[in-house]
């Protein structure tokens, strides 16, 4: 699908979910009213109460008419909403429990803030990156999060279970305290099946799940998108922009995207250099050690990932988890 698509997709969920919210709202009104019927009363005065008081604004030529039009109308309805609260109290019910719930309370689910012209929420922007580069190979964050983290299935020998512990508590931390991390990047290294991308996940979940955007791709598909770019075939397509430009970007299997000539060095150079010129957080899991790393990339693209002032590495040893 094209950015274009992804949006006008994006948009139809914005507008169900705003569907839902009413929905949600007429229920949680319809069952209040049941168990208080005063409150369909007073809700009714409400609604009388600020027409009246809009008529006699627009009507009265006397300014200072207009003025205790406007005073009786909030005194009164500063009243009626008090009375509805101690109702709802005395019901059981929380005291927004006739008001409209919001997932995103900022754009309040339409997916636009702003005075015109007005541009897309960063919840909405979170969203279309996540459309455009969410990998379909990737385990759901249902099954690879930190809750999940079984301690049982790693084997105590050589160590193998506390290096993953230590590496679990560091990504933990780095999620928890995102953006003020310790350090911007975390580099995950270590050969396959030792759980790299597992935390990597763990990470990409917690950071979501406290409202900050991200994004996790495959090294495979960060490639496809700085081919895109480099092709320039599309004059509208922001794919690699957008890598350069979330807040945190999960890379996972560096190392086995293709090597092509003027584009995999040079594009994940600029990728690398412009991230690191903003300040912003990229987390990397590969199968590559830090001396293949440079060998691969070359020493401009190392020196950025590997920046020890910047950059917490995690080198992963033992056996294949997969296979136990």
């Amino acid at each position: 699908m094209t950015r274009s698509e992804h949006i006008r997709a994006l948009l139809a969920e914005y507008a169900a979910q705003r569907s839902a919210d009413e929905a949600d709202q007429a229920a949680r009104i319809q069952r209040a009213c049941e168990m208080a019927p005063e409150i369909a009363d007073l809700r009714r005065q409400s609604t009388e109460t600020a027409l009246g008081a809009m008529r006699a604004i627009l009507t009265e030529t006397s300014p200072q008419k207009r003025t205790e039009a406007a005073l009786a109308m909030k005194a009164r309805g500063k009243a009626i909403n008090a009375r509805i609260r101690a109702l709802l109290a005395q019901s059981g019910l929380p005291e927004d429990a006739l008001e409209m719930r919001y997932r995103c309370p900022l754009c309040k689910d339409t997916g636009y803030v702003g005075d015109a012209p007005a541009r897309f929420c960063d919840c909405f922007e979170a969203r279309l990156r996540l459309r455009q580069y969410e990998d379909g190979s990737m385990a759901g964050l249902d099954e690879q999060n930190f809750d999940r983290f079984d301690e049982s299935r790693i084997p105590e020998a050589d160590g193998q279970r506390d290096r993953l512990v230590k590496a679990r508590n560091l990504c933990r931390q780095y999620a928890d305290s995102f953006p003020d991390t310790e350090y911007r990047n975390l580099l995950l290294t270590g050969e396959g099946g030792l759980g790299k991308t597992f935390l990597l996940n763990c990470v990409f979940e917690r950071v979501c799940a406290r409202g900050f955007s991200a994004v996790r791709i495959t090294a495979f598909r960060m490639f496809e998108a700085m081919r895109r770019q480099h092709m320039g075939n599309d004059p509208q397509y922001e794919g690699f922009s957008a890598l350069i430009d979330v807040p945190l970007l999960l890379i996972d299997d560096l190392g086995a995207e293709p090597m092509m000539r003027n584009i995999t060095v040079e594009y994940l150079f600029t990728l690398f250099n412009e991230r690191t010129a903003a300040k912003r957080h990229t987390v990397v899991a590969t199968n590559l050690t830090p001396v293949q790393l440079k060998e691969r990339y070359g020493e401009r693209v190392a020196s950025r990932l590997l920046d020890r002032n910047a950059c917490a590495a995690v080198q992963l040893k033992g056996k294949d988890l997969r296979s136990l």
